[in-house]
């Protein structure tokens, strides 16, 4: 009996280590098709891929004004600025319309998932 209940807590120990705040890169972030998270999909692939110092962790006139550390900067005017709008700057960006300087670090799924987010209204959600 003491074997089994050690046994059970060892388990509840071992899943409720794993959390969200595991993920380490992009490839581990998947957009899901409908119901995209600002805070499950959007800010992490945000935190890991572009928000790093120098890139578009603030605000500066060598990034465009582009901040993308909170949902009230991508919600600016040149990033994500009208909910539904699929020509805003984020996306001009992601689909290769509109120049950007650096790699982008996302895949395919990325950017449908972004595409979808906005669509869905852009939610701080």
């Amino acid at each position: 009996m003491r074997l089994r209940y050690k046994t059970a807590v060892a388990v509840l120990l071992i899943i409720s280590g794993c959390s969200s705040s595991d993920i380490t890169s992009p490839d581990q972030i998947v957009f899901p098709v409908t119901g995209v998270s600002f805070k499950a999909q959007v800010e992490p692939l945000f935190s890991l891929s572009c928000n790093v110092t120098g890139c578009h962790d603030q605000a500066r006139s060598d990034n465009n004004m582009v901040d993308l550390t909170t949902w009230g900067n991508v919600r600016s005017l040149n990033v994500v600025d009208q909910p539904g709008d699929t020509n805003c700057g984020m996306l001009r960006v992601v689909f290769g319309r509109e120049l950007h300087p650096g790699p982008l670090k996302v895949n395919d799924n990325h950017k449908q998932g972004l595409r979808q987010w906005v669509i869905e209204g852009a939610q701080n959600n």
